[in-house]
């Protein structure tokens, strides 16, 4: 899953990094072309976004569907060796 978050994140800052150029591009010379492009690449910029996010929440809801049909099964109990529990001295006799 972290590489959809680590893909989201390159593409996120392409797009915006582009539109920033373009909007600049925009803002110095009144070019109609440079600010339609700097507004498509935030658009996409958005679009990806909101995809990583929705994979997110639908990752999270599948795990919660599968742990409600299918949970995990309790740790089994602890094995006794000798009638003692591992890790433990033998009780002392007084």
């Amino acid at each position: 899953m972290n590489y959809v978050f680590i893909i989201g994140t390159v593409l996120i800052m392409l797009s915006l990094g582009a539109s920033g150029l373009y909007w600049s591009v925009y803002a110095g010379t009144g070019e109609q072309v440079a600010r339609q492009r700097a507004v498509g690449f935030f658009r996409w910029a958005m679009v990806v976004v909101l995809a990583v996010f929705n994979i997110w929440i639908f990752t999270r809801v599948g795990g919660a569907i599968k742990d409600i049909w299918f949970p995990t099964p309790p740790p089994p109990p602890p094995a006794l060796i000798d009638g003692q529990l591992p890790g433990r001295p033998p009780p002392t006799s007084p």
